[in-house]
């Protein structure tokens, strides 16, 4: 728990590992390093589920906890190895014991074409869990119309699917999700962070883009009928779906309500938090830039903020998860403080190591390179660990479920000693 060190360079040193310890040097004020007894296996291509079902990928992890105590977990996942295909289906499963020991899963929807990075949300109010989807309609590429299911006797039946926002609004389109629910700043108020994902994005933003490792579905992707209106490739946002009723209706945004895609970049799987004290929101986006991209809300729900790099946030065009309260604590000294929980990959290159950084909200008037806390998850800068998201349990506990590539679904609790020393530092 102390400042990290200088990196000792041997001859099996990485570029990534000498990477990662400059990020760390320059950013990092107290590094708790991983410890591989709190990583518990939520989905595992070595088990009997998986094998019996013929799953061979995993991605996209979700979860939420109920008032009982019960956590669920969501993702999609395949029998054919990689994303996209259609068969892609979404699979659930609980755990009575926070997170250490798993069911067996269950398939909530599949469809002829691929299910894409499912959403949970619980509500108190009604006992309800909420999943959201986004289906394949039109196109292969990634996400499509937005979909939720409910379900109030935890996860045993699901109610038929609700359409919140299609494929043909804004610019006919796919549209996609990928981060939690964030409680708006009125108390009926949910927002659901959503982006649109044109289907030349493949021809664009390359990297980690499903179409380059499925060569079969670059075939099938521009396939529409003669006569037929091309997707508006220039209607590239982010932005949130909004409920103003507590989760029963939802509402499709305008676009002057969306963040708009620079020219040289998307930006994407967009994490949206609500300041406790400040009472607005900040947006955190995936890039292809090499940097996490921000922008801030304005009280009224009606504007983001132009989008901004964070050069200290590096980014390997890969997805970055905000929790979506701010955390608020009270110092020895009676000092109150507010933190956001960022998971990331700190490097521009890698999809590792990953962990979580417990820093100040990013705004214009903060000056100056601050160094803040990093909790590692996976210390592996030659691994592969994706597409994570954090989540606060009703105890104040902090947990984050990723990809750990070749292994399955994994999610890691963070000790509550291990959050202390963060906090303090």
């Amino acid at each position: 728990r102390t400042p990290p060190p200088a990196l000792l360079m041997t001859a099996s040193t990485t570029h990534e590992d000498f990477e990662y310890a400059r990020w760390l040097d320059t950013n990092v004020s107290t590094l708790v390093k991983a410890d591989k007894k709190n990583a518990f296996e939520v989905f595992s291509f070595a088990s009997t589920n998986a094998k019996d079902a013929k799953i061979s990928y995993a991605h996209m992890g979700t979860m939420c906890e109920t008032k009982r105590g019960l956590f669920c977990a969501a993702f999609q996942c395949s029998a054919f190895g990689c994303e996209g295909k259609p068969g892609q289906h979404v699979r659930f499963c609980t755990s009575e014991d926070k997170c250490e020991t798993w069911t067996e899963t269950k398939v909530p929807m599949f469809g002829l074409n691929a299910l894409w990075s499912p959403v949970l949300h619980y509500l108190e109010q009604t006992d309800e869990i909420l999943l959201f989807y986004s289906e394949s309609r039109k196109q292969l590429s990634p996400g499509g119309d937005v979909k939720l299911i409910r379900t109030r006797d935890e996860g045993m039946s699901w109610s038929e699917p609700e359409t919140i926002l299609t494929h043909e609004s804004l610019g006919g389109v796919p549209k996609v999700i990928a981060n939690r629910v964030c409680q708006g700043l009125k108390e009926e108020c949910l927002r659901l962070p959503f982006w649109t994902e044109p289907t030349d994005s493949w021809l664009r933003y390359r990297q980690y883009h499903p179409m380059e490792e499925n060569a079969s579905l670059k075939k099938k992707v521009y396939h529409s009928p003669p006569g037929s209106r091309d997707d508006d490739s220039e209607s590239v946002y982010s932005g949130t779906i909004d409920s103003h009723d507590g989760g029963k209706t939802w509402e499709a945004p305008r676009i002057k309500q969306l963040v708009k895609f620079p020219e040289h970049t998307w930006l994407i799987e967009n994490s949206v938090l609500r300041s406790a004290l400040q009472n607005d929101y900040s947006m955190y986006m995936r890039s292809a830039t090499g940097e996490v991209w921000y922008s801030s809300g304005d009280d009224a729900q009606q504007y983001w903020s132009t989008p901004e790099p964070i050069p200290n946030l590096p980014n390997p065009n890969s997805k970055v998860s905000a929790n979506v309260d701010s955390f608020v604590y009270t110092t020895a000294n009676g000092e109150v403080k507010e933190r956001v929980v960022l998971a990331l990959n700190p490097s521009k290159t890698k999809r590792a190591p990953l962990g979580l950084y417990i820093c100040r909200a990013h705004n214009r008037e903060e000056s100056g390179n601050q160094k803040y806390p990093f909790i590692e998850v996976e210390g592996d800068p030659n691994g592969n660990f994706a597409y994570p998201t954090t989540f606060i349990a009703s105890d104040g506990s902090v947990f984050v479920i990723y990809t750990a590539w070749d292994v399955g679904i994994r999610v890691y609790r963070v000790p509550s000693l291990d959050l202390e020393t963060a906090l303090v530092s």
